[in-house]
């Protein structure tokens, strides 16, 4: 039972507050994904290439990593309603910026600003771990991941549709509107909160990200087992479109976006885990997800001739995904009250290069050996947890004693 951390909760909490939360983070991740669906439309507004338009999907990436970089740790040493007031200030305007956008490279400019500013989920989940009660710490966090899972899924089916009606300049606008409207709400339901005793400056702040890391075995098991997780789940999903849509399936490109609909398999299933990880920890819940991720591999490899397969292989491996990442930031939240912020910051960004390094990898492998190296990538990563977990073990074992 993760209980490492003394009672946090703050008073004058309302319950729908949680609820909340997670509509807030789905309608402001969102905002990262938006430009996926809407290349083609937004490559014919500008007369471009598809592939020329392709640098608004990545500047939103690459904001947004450096978003989680330089100001998701800010949420350990002030107050998180101004904090969040400002974040969502400037991701409206940001959004504002990208509808009136003359160019393509004032797009991919204000995509750059969007992914910066708009990293409001990745403040939303430590405070919301600090203002649970330790025994529900684990199911809020659940439920705001599902907000996130949700918002990343909705963005891609819900902006292609309304961009196919109305034009991407009104998804865009849609977004202001309702990153607002959330926004506002989470904010004026958040508690008071006194002035933070912590003083530490800014470049100290960012100085102590590694030494967090080096100094925390918690941090420093959870980013190894999650980062080697969502590589495995990144490898095969990232190549999966080249599967696809050639033969035996020969699906076409919108027919394959739409298995991006069973990663909605991870939010229904992380309620549970939630609960699971309140009463009985968080390292049965990793070490399912890597039992799951193994399965997903070989499920996948069966998947390259028969549809069957590759649908139970996507939707465990969405399972395992969202399994791990609430069990590592449960357990990280849990034994690092007091830098929160700055440890899902660290945890973050190891994700996010692991994703990147899987993504380039799988191209690699699937040059090279085909479907099946992409596989045996996936499975070989999820093998990583079954050497960190004892690990992990023993360290909890002695926080015991």
């Amino acid at each position: 039972m993760i209980s490492h951390a003394g009672p946090d909760s703050k008073a004058g909490v309302r319950p729908v507050l949680f609820l909340v939360m997670a509509v807030c983070s789905a309608a402001t991740v969102a905002n990262v994904y938006l430009a996926q669906p809407l290349l083609a439309l937004i490559a014919h507004g500008f007369g471009t290439a598809p592939a020329a338009a392709g640098i608004v999907v990545t500047c939103a990436q690459l904001g947004y990593a450096a978003g989680i970089l330089f100001l998701v740790p800010l949420g350990d040493v002030r107050r998180r309603r101004p904090l969040l007031m400002i974040l969502l200030s400037a991701t409206v305007v940001a959004l504002l910026l990208a509808v009136v956008a003359p160019a393509l490279s004032m797009l991919a400019a204000a995509t750059a600003l969007i992914g910066g500013v708009t990293v409001i989920p990745q403040v939303l989940v430590p405070l919301a771990a600090e203002l649970a009660p330790p025994d529900r710490r684990a199911s809020v966090v659940a439920n705001v991941q599902i907000g996130l899972m949700t918002g990343i899924v909705g963005s891609r089916v819900i902006g292609g549709a309304v961009g196919e009606l109305l034009g991407w300049r009104a998804v865009y606008l849609l977004a202001a509107v309702l990153t607002a409207a959330t926004g506002a709400l989470t904010v004026a339901l958040l508690p008071g909160e006194e002035r933070r005793a912590d003083t530490t400056g800014y470049g100290r702040l960012l100085v102590s990200l590694p030494r967090l890391l080096r100094s925390e075995p918690a941090l420093a098991q959870s980013c190894l087992l999650h980062a080697a997780l969502f590589g495995a789940y990144t490898a095969t999903w990232t190549t999966l479109v080249l599967v696809l849509t050639h033969a035996p399936y020969n699906f076409s490109s919108a027919v394959a976006g739409l298995f991006g609909l069973l990663g909605l398999a991870g939010a229904v299933a992380a309620p549970w885990a939630g609960r699971f990880i309140d009463r009985r920890g968080a390292l049965p819940v990793i070490m399912a997800a890597h039992c799951l991720m193994l399965v997903s591999a070989a499920a996948y490899a069966f998947g390259a001739t028969a549809l069957i397969p590759m649908i139970t292989a996507i939707v465990l491996a969405n399972i395992a995904v969202q399994w791990s990442q609430i069990a590592n930031q449960a357990r990280i939240f849990a034994y690092l009250p007091d830098a929160r912020s700055r440890a899902n910051t660290v945890y973050m960004v190891a994700v996010f290069l692991s994703g990147a390094l899987c993504a380039a990898l799988a191209g690699l492998c699937y040059s090279a050996n085909g479907w099946g190296g992409v596989c045996a990538l996936q499975a070989g990563l999820a093998f990583i947890g079954f050497a960190v977990v004892p690990w992990a073990r023993r360290f909890e074992k002695q926080g015991e004693s």
